[in-house]
């Protein structure tokens, strides 16, 4: 059987599944899994490791006291390249809300927390991984499929696992749900945070506001010029999320805070804003203020599309082609695990889990009718890889 004939045939396996994905999904997303929920992130991680033993794959769990568990299962094949997927069992939701708004099916959409982003994308790649093997494939060295805990923070502990994972491997494939209209992703705008610290001195607003340095002015005074790169160069967005400072209306404040979002297409970006900052640090309204910019610990450099990434996205057209539908590829303002594949130097594709959309809010959604034919072009790109092919 070709590798047309079986990506056809994985799409039909998981069409005569689906009522059995849909139950898996509904179970899944009664979990609650936040990132910083350990007990309901460790029952993720339990349910899919049964899930992959079940699939006759060697499992490991990576426990963590303070964190969620992670998840690695390894498929051995008959020989050929090594095959990464990629994703994570973590949510943004807070606890109760699987209780509060449990999946709903109405037509084709399926709604719930996490249902796209990306229990439903988990779960499609599982019936990839079964598809497969009810097809006796098994053309390639190792297939591995990585679940991690931590993905929607910055405060990563995953880091070292992913590149552990990333280790000879030939390629990647993360499994973000497609775009609202069916992309795929193969390039992502890296990604930074920082705190930006005004450290003034207090005094009596009334009666002698003279001796107070007010560290609200000078923050306002930064927070504007750094805004003002905004667009600077192609891709650069500067985004001011939290502002806090002051202790009281009467009393000038002697300390306040700012936390900036920045994204950006090139490495070489982001070092250019961050001196055009330190420059504009000079430039203060309020003498004698102390102005302190920390960058986070984590940061994500851009997942620029390689030749060898634009290779396996031209392939995934094909494959879809295959199975009756087309797909582009593109660029997104949003980061992901891909963004760290790509740095290791890794072809790599994203937004490859079923159509989905309105991620981290009450209308999450996912498309039933996209989950049969993603995951046959899932299957077909892990042939590909898997044979030699990219």
């Amino acid at each position: 059987m070709n590798i047309q004939s079986l990506v056809l045939s994985a799409e039909r396996y998981t069409k005569q599944h689906l009522s059995r994905y849909i139950e898996e999904l509904c179970a899944l997303c009664a979990i609650d899994s936040g990132s910083y929920y350990k007990p309901g992130l460790d029952t993720m991680a339990a349910w899919l490791a049964a899930r992959m033993r079940d699939l006759k794959m060697e499992v490991t769990i990576s426990e963590h006291e303070r964190w969620g568990n992670d998840l690695f299962g390894v498929l051995h094949g008959e020989g050929g390249d090594n095959i990464l997927l990629v994703g994570h069992t973590d949510t943004v939701y807070p606890v109760g809300t699987a209780a509060a708004r449990p999946v709903q099916v109405e037509g084709d959409t399926i709604y719930g927390p996490g249902v796209c982003d990306m229990k439903g994308c988990i779960l499609s790649a599982l019936y990839a991984i079964e598809a497969l093997l009810a097809t006796d494939y098994r053309s390639f060295g190792e297939l591995r499929f990585l679940c991690v805990s931590d993905e929607e923070i910055h405060d990563r502990h995953s880091k070292s696992l992913l590149q552990q994972a990333c280790q000879d491997c030939q390629g990647a494939l993360v499994l973000e749900a497609a775009r609202a209209n069916g992309d795929i992703v193969s390039a992502r705008k890296g990604n930074t945070w920082y705190t930006l610290t005004a450290r003034g001195h207090s005094a009596h607003a009334g009666v002698e506001p003279e001796k107070g340095r007010n560290a609200i002015v000078e923050l306002a005074h930064q927070t504007l010029q750094f805004s003002s790169l905004n667009g600077w160069r192609e891709g650069v967005t500067i985004n001011t999320g939290i502002v806090s400072g002051g202790t009281a209306t009467n009393v000038v404040p002697d300390c306040a805070e700012v936390h900036f979002d920045l994204r950006f297409l090139h490495a070489q970006d982001r070092i250019a804003t961050e001196q055009c900052w330190w420059k504009m640090m000079q430039q203060q309204r309020v003498l004698g203020v102390e102005l302190e910019l920390v960058t986070a610990p984590d940061f994500r450099e851009p997942m620029e599309c390689s030749s060898e990434s634009l290779k396996l996205a031209t392939r995934a057209q094909e494959i879809a082609s295959w199975l009756g539908f087309s797909v582009t590829h593109t660029s997104t303002g949003g980061t992901s695990d891909a963004n760290y594949v790509s740095g290791y130097g890794i072809p790599v594709l994203d937004g490859l889990g079923p159509i989905g959309g309105l991620d981290h809010s009450p209308d999450e959604y996912l498309l039933a009718s996209s989950v049969a034919p993603r995951t046959g072009l899932l299957v077909g790109l892990i042939m590909d890889i898997g044979a030699h092919a990219v």
